[in-house]
């Protein structure tokens, strides 16, 4: 269960799979961190210490074509018409979440 992992184990999971995966895809590191728009040295650092920015992450993936494991993070909505878009872009969400009297 994802909820007695810490931080590091699951971002370790991250490495363990975008690992896994650039061998089975037969590249090597630095095929990997140039389709990914990574520096060597940004690579190295996530390989070496399990932290870097979602961003890099999701490049990560997208070099490895894992967007599976992408969709398995955020839903997207599905719609089924334009007047369906043009509505949920035009409503407007709070920004800011008031207290109560009795928090």
């Amino acid at each position: 269960m994802i909820e007695f992992l810490t931080t590091f184990d699951i971002m370790e999971k991250f490495v363990s799979m975008i690992e896994k995966e650039r061998i089975r895809k037969n590249m090597t590191q630095k095929d990997l961190y140039k389709a990914s728009g990574l520096s060597a040295s940004a690579y190295r650092f996530f390989m070496d210490t399990k932290n870097t920015k979602f961003e890099n992450i999701v490049n990560l993936l997208f070099a490895l074509d894992l967007t599976s494991k992408l969709e398995e993070l955020i839903k997207l909505e599905e719609f089924t018409s334009l007047d369906e878009i043009r509505n949920e872009k035009n409503k407007k969400v709070p920004k800011r979440v008031r207290k109560g009297k009795n928090d």
